[in-house]
Order: structure tokens, then C-alpha cells, then sequence
């Protein structure tokens, strides 16, 4: 009955990302007729769910009894390849086979090992998450119209911690791969990854001497700048950056699975 009635009610997603000894928070509200009410970010200091933190997030979810929560990791355990076949998944990254796997639009199979997954359940035991996300999921919510379009184009989210890159050719995902990284001063080492990914990524058959057009970049670290214009200088590519809130892209993507049928 309540999952009949579920749709007059107003609704709270929380997108959560942990930083190291920072813990970012975003409440999305929405109301009964889907359209988005009001959002608050707010970061805390903290190495998981403090009395501060929990206190914050029970007083968020308790205001409706539809609340969601999902949580972006982009711990070096996690992934996605351009497959949804299981066995071809394993086939190129063995690693998939001890891995909770999710695919979205049938084409990108997004991976986080099964270990580090319960190490974000366990942190976040007291809320208990209806989901986890790779960088994967809010880079495709983020340009998802973009992806439809009939380009090729480099798909790069810069969170803190990592770059995570996707190409992709009117709407097919080509490859993913997530880079570990420092920001800030390391922007011309991480330059020197993309060109090294992408000219792996030029080698291969499917690319019969394409290249892509455009690169475009969502900035969750605040160095997209920077890192645009090292793009700009080596590849003679102007890439196309967009400032971005990681925990609203992370509670808009749940936002997006609960209407998919969560």
C-alpha cells in the first residue's frame, strides 16, 4: 500500500562524497509532483558519520518517510567498462568477478569491489544507503544530453581524489577509466595520463583514425580550470568546463533511480 502512496509524498535525496577527514553532504528536496522544492549543501570535518553528521542527516530524513540515500566513492577499487555482458565484463577486468556490478542505459557496466563496498556500508551503517555510486554515475547524470548527441567527445569528473574519463561516440560508450590523483600542482602529470589513455584508446581497432572532437569537464576540485587549459595547450583541444556539485549530481542520479524503480 505505502509504495502506492508513495507518490504523494514530498521526497528528500541525500548525495553523500568522503573526502579524506571531510564528510560533503547534499539534501535534495522534491515535491509530490516531482519537481525539485530545495537543496542545501554542507561539509563537515569529520572521518565518517560523527553525532554532528548523523544528527544532520536524521533531521533531513525525517521531515518524510521518502528518503533516499547514495553515496559517491571514488576508491581505486572501482570502475566501468563499455560492456553490460557479464562474461565479456571479465573478460576485460578480471576483477570484475568479486565485484558488485550495475549497468545504466545497457551499455556502461559500472564496477565497485565487493570489499570496498562493505567498507562504505559499514560506515554508513546507521543510515543505510539504498545506494553506491562510482564517479561513473554523476559523470553520466551530469552530461547525459550531451552523450545523446551525435559527437566524440572525452567526458572527464575531477573529484578531490581522482579523474575519472569516459569516451563516448553518439551515445555508445568507447572506454572508461578512472586515475587516482592528486589535484592542484599535479595537472601536468594528470595531462600526461589523458594523452597516454587516449592514444591506447587511438591504437585500438574501433577507432579506425578517429579522434575525439571535444572535451568536456565537470569540476567537483575546484582545478577544472587548470586542467582545461593544459588540455588546450597539448591537445589543441578547447575542453568545456562546468563547476559542479558532486553531492547534488550523486542525490539527482538517485533521484533519477527511484523513478526508474529504485
Amino acid at each position: 500500500m505505502f509504495d502506492m502512496l508513495r507518490r504523494f509524498y514530498r521526497k528528500v535525496f541525500v548525495g553523500i562524497y568522503m573526502q579524506e577527514h571531510i564528510v560533503h553532504v547534499g539534501v535534495l528536496s522534491v515535491g509530490s509532483d516531482g519537481r525539485e522544492r530545495a537543496y542545501e549543501q554542507r561539509s563537515f570535518g569529520s572521518d565518517g558519520l560523527s553525532e554532528e553528521v548523523l544528527r544532520y542527516l536524521q533531521d533531513a530524513m525525517s521531515a518524510t518517510p521518502c528518503a533516499y540515500v547514495a553515496v559517491t566513492t571514488d576508491t581505486a577499487a572501482c570502475g566501468a567498462v563499455a560492456t553490460c555482458s557479464l562474461s565479456k565484463a571479465k573478460e576485460l577486468v578480471p576483477q570484475i568477478a568479486t565485484a558488485k556490478t550495475v549497468c545504466i542505459d545497457e551499455e556502461w557496466m559500472n564496477y565497485l569491489d565487493e570489499g570496498a563496498l562493505h567498507t562504505v556500508l559499514s560506515r554508513f551503517e546507521a543510515i543505510e544507503p539504498d545506494a553506491v555510486y562510482t564517479p561513473f554515475v554523476p559523470l553520466h547524470a551530469c552530461f547525459l544530453e550531451k552523450m545523446r548527441r551525435k559527437t566524440h567527445a572525452l567526458y572527464v569528473l575531477l573529484t578531490p581524489e581522482a579523474m575519472s574519463l569516459a569516451a563516448v561516440k553518439e551515445g555508445h560508450l568507447r572506454f572508461a577509466e578512472q586515475v587516482r590523483c592528486s589535484q592542484g600542482p599535479m595537472i601536468p602529470a594528470m595531462v600526461d595520463r589523458i594523452v597516454a589513455i587516449l592514444e591506447a584508446y587511438y591504437g585500438k581497432p574501433c577507432c579506425r583514425g578517429e579522434f575525439v572532437e571535444a572535451v568536456h569537464i565537470a569540476d567537483a576540485a575546484g582545478t577544472g580550470a587548470l586542467l582545461s587549459q593544459a588540455i588546450d595547450e597539448r591537445l589543441l583541444i578547447e575542453a568545456e568546463v562546468e563547476a559542479v556539485d558532486l553531492c547534488r549530481l550523486t542525490a539527482s542520479a538517485c533521484m533519477q533511480e527511484v523513478a526508474d524503480g529504485l
